[in-house]
C-alpha cells in the first residue's frame, strides 16, 4: 500500500521510527587473497574468490561456492574454496579430519553418511548465485535426503554467517527435497527450479566435443552404459561411470557431482528440457539408439 504525503507527515508527528537501512556489505578478503576456506562471507567480491569457475559470459550463468557445517565441530560454518576442493569430501579431508579432528572416512562410505544419514556430521550444500534472475540459493545434492528440519539449520546457518540475509533463498533441487521444503518455516523462503529457469529450456554445463551412440535409460541402471554412450535421463543420477555425454531432462545444480565428473572427464554435460519428446522421436525412427553427436556449452562445477 502507498503511504500519502499525509500518512508520511502523521507518522513523523506521531514519531513513528522510520525503517532501518539495510548495512553495506563489507568484504572481508583482500585483492590477493586465495584462502582454503572463510567461515564467513562478507560481500559478493568475498564469494567470487571461492567460487566455481564462472559459466560463458553468452549464457545465463551460475556460480557456486560449497558449503559445510560441522555439527560435531559447535555448528561451524565453512565456506570452501571450490576450484581447490571441488567436492566436500576433499576439504573435509585435508580441514577437518584427523588429527585435530573427528576422523572423515573414505569417500564412498562419507557419501552415505553425509547425504542420507539423519545423524551425519555435516550439513553439505552449495551457496549459488544464479546470474539471470539475479538470485542468491543454498541447495543441496538432488540425492539429499534432509529432512525439513536440517535444511532449516543449514539454511540458517549460511545465511547468519553471509551478507545475502533475507535475500537468499532455499532451492529445491529433486522432488524429494520440493516434498521437504513444504515442511519449511516461514523464515526459509523457497524457490523452484522453474522460478529460476522460468522461460529456459536448455543448460548447458560442461563445455565439450563427443560423438557416440544415443542410450536413453534410468538413473538407476546407468550403471550399464558404456563409454561410448551418450546418455539420456529424466532426472539427474547420484553418480556415473565413463559415458561419453550426459543429457537430463532435470535441471541440475551448478556443483552436481555428475557435473564435476563431467568437467574432470572433459566429457559434456547438459539438461535439456522436453528431452522426453526427443525420446519419443528417436525411438520413433531407430529403435533403441541412434548415433548423434553431443554438444554441450560452458563450464563445469560441484
Amino acid at each position: 500500500m502507498t503511504r500519502t504525503p499525509a500518512l508520511l507527515a502523521l507518522a513523523l508527528l506521531l514519531g513513528c521510527p522510520s525503517p532501518e537501512p539495510e548495512p553495506e556489505p563489507v568484504c572481508l578478503l583482500s585483492d590477493g587473497d586465495d584462502p582454503d576456506y572463510v567461515t564467513e562471507i562478507g560481500c559478493a567480491d568475498d564469494s567470487d574468490v571461492l567460487a566455481s569457475a564462472p559459466l560463458d559470459a553468452s549464457i545465463p550463468g551460475a556460480r557456486s561456492v560449497k558449503t559445510v557445517l560441522d555439527r560435531l565441530g559447535d555448528d561451524a560454518q565453512y565456506f570452501q574454496n571450490s576450484q581447490r576442493y571441488p567436492i566436500h569430501w576433499d576439504f573435509a579431508t585435508a580441514h577437518l579430519s584427523a588429527p585435530d579432528h573427528p576422523l572423515v572416512p573414505s569417500l564412498a562410505q562419507f557419501n552415505a553418511n553425509e547425504y542420507s544419514d539423519p545423524n551425519r556430521r555435516f550439513v553439505l550444500g552449495a551457496l549459488t548465485w544464479y546470474a539471470g534472475p539475479d538470485v542468491w540459493a543454498w541447495e543441496l545434492s538432488p540425492y539429499d535426503s534432509a529432512d525439513a528440519e536440517l535444511i532449516a539449520k543449514g539454511f540458517r546457518s549460511v545465511r547468519d554467517a553471509s551478507f545475502i540475509g533475507d535475500r537468499l533463498y532455499f532451492h529445491p533441487s529433486s522432488s524429494a527435497l520440493e516434498s521437504e521444503a513444504a515442511a519449511l518455516p516461514d523464515d526459509v523462503p523457497v524457490i523452484t527450479t522453474d522460478e529460476l529457469f522460468e522461460g529456459i529450456d536448455y543448460q548447458p554445463l560442461n563445455l565439450a566435443r563427443s560423438l557416440g551412440q544415443l542410450r536413453f535409460t534410468e538413473p538407476d541402471a546407468v550403471e550399464d552404459a558404456g563409454f561410448r554412450e551418450i546418455v539420456v535421463l529424466q532426472e539427474v543420477p547420484n553418480d556415473i561411470g565413463i559415458v561419453a555425454g550426459i543429457v537430463t531432462d532435470s535441471f541440475q545444480t551448478p556443483l552436481s557431482h555428475i557435473n564435476v565428473l563431467s568437467q574432470n572427464r572433459g566429457t559434456p554435460n547438459m539438461a535439456l528440457r522436453g528431452r522426453g519428446t526427443t525420446t519419443a522421436s528417436a525411438r520413433s525412427t531407430a529403435p533403441g539408439s541412434s548415433s548423434r553427436s553431443a554438444r554441450s556449452t560452458g563450464p563445469s562445477a560441484k
